[in-house]
């Protein structure tokens, strides 16, 4: 096996095999490598779509090999560590990998385990939590928007940021929408709990946002954090990010943007 390379891909989601593939028409074949453990590529933005009952989760899965451009290696295996000033990546299985240079397209790892009660809990239809965050948990989403009968829907945003910061807001826009559409909007209550202190990052957007809100009766809590769930109770506390205080709120389903960051390694 090769075990040098001239370019090093770490990831091959969308933004590493772009990369790889832009890269491949101008560089002779051997001198660059992606890194890649899974055997499935996920093109995760139709996860909302999907959530929203519009595709099925199934539109959103290729075969990694696939995708792999000509010409450039495929190391199926997980990357454990980066030496940068060694020009050294560890792997899992058959260890080091030297390059000339490094391009990191890791993404960002989800942390349904910082919430107590989210990751025992998301994506099982008894306990009213689901999440368009993952291939596993997204057809919960819509099972849940598709069955709703009234009540409390929440959605979240964490503090930290996230992977396409608008998917947190989209899927609440397409659940009104299906309430509406099965006559049990005037029964719902419909909440986007961001823990963030403004609607959107980029300002720009924030009038729009809000006049869609407005229309459509919707309600906002900025800087109110989800901290933990009760799944048996149907209950989630926040914690408000200026005062510190906390409040909880019931739930007839909620649907969690977990905490995301850095992989473990890369941090």
């Amino acid at each position: 096996m090769q075990t040098h390379f001239n370019i090093l891909i770490i990831g091959g989601g969308t933004a590493g095999l772009t990369v790889a593939s832009q890269l491949a028409t101008r560089i002779e074949r051997g001198a660059i490598a992606v890194v890649e453990p899974s055997a499935q590529h996920y093109y995760q933005p139709l996860w909302t779509l999907v959530g929203g009952g519009i595709f099925p989760k199934e539109e959103s899965a290729r075969k990694e090999a696939d995708f792999i451009p000509e010409g450039v290696t495929w190391i199926r295996q997980a990357a454990t560590r980066i030496d940068p000033e060694q020009r050294v990546v560890d792997t899992a299985l058959t260890g080091p990998i030297t390059y000339d240079y490094l391009v990191v397209a890791t993404g960002v790892q989800l942390g349904w385990s910082a919430i107590p009660g989210l990751a025992e809990s998301v994506g099982k239809p008894e306990s009213g939590v689901v999440s368009n965050y993952s291939y596993e948990t997204v057809s919960s989403t819509w099972e849940a928007i598709r069955t709703f009968r009234g009540g409390t829907a929440l959605f979240t945003e964490p503090l930290t940021p996230v992977k396409c910061g608008g998917a947190p807001q989209k899927i609440m826009y397409l659940a009104e929408e299906t309430f509406r559409k099965n006559g049990v909007r005037e029964q719902s209550r419909v909440v986007f709990m961001n823990a963030k202190p403004t609607l959107f990052t980029a300002p720009y957007y924030i009038p729009a946002i809000e006049r869609v809100i407005n229309a459509r009766g919707l309600e906002v809590q900025l800087g109110q954090n989800l901290i933990a769930l009760r799944p048996a109770a149907r209950e989630a506390t926040f914690k408000d990010m200026k005062t510190g205080a906390e409040q909880v709120l019931h739930y007839d389903m909620i649907h969690v943007t977990p905490p995301m960051s850095a992989p473990d390694f890369v941090k």
